[in-house]
């Protein structure tokens, strides 16, 4: 691994541990990715609002599958007016991702789209589109804000 690379892991780590209490929601999720094939399993924080509509959403996954890969992402969501009882967002994000490989390991930085609903207080439903070398689309499921 690059030195660049450790210190922006431990970097990411650090902010996330030092502003969990600034937090709103402390949520778990589930899903897969496609490319590589994996089960992921993870968890995130959810922001208050810093502003009317934007929340920062830092997570953690964990996927199981064609390779075992941890997944560091620090994503961005902007919560759509709706009539409705369900909230649609759109966002983006940022994410570094480390895969145990064959034949040893490999560290990636990309970013991703991303768009989701809040279907109530509780569960929610997301899909990412990656860019760069990390997992091309995520599904996701989860609980928590």
């Amino acid at each position: 691994m690059y030195p660049w690379m450790r210190f922006s892991a431990m970097s990411l780590v650090l902010v996330a541990a030092l502003a969990t209490p600034v937090f709103a929601g402390v949520g778990l999720q589930a899903g897969g990715s496609v490319s590589p094939d994996d089960f992921l399993i993870g968890s995130r924080f959810r922001s208050k609002p810093l502003g009317k509509a934007m929340f920062a959403v830092p997570s953690i996954e964990f996927g199981f599958g064609d390779v075992f890969m941890i997944a560091g992402n620090f994503d961005g969501h902007y919560t759509l007016k709706s009539s409705s009882k369900y909230a649609p967002y759109i966002g983006a994000g940022a994410t570094l991702n480390w895969f145990d490989l064959d034949e040893g390991s490999d560290t990636e930085f990309g970013g991703s789209i991303l768009g989701g609903i809040q279907l109530n207080e509780k569960f929610f439903f997301e899909t990412k589109y990656g860019l760069g070398d990390v997992p091309d689309w995520k599904f996701i499921l989860g609980w928590g804000k």
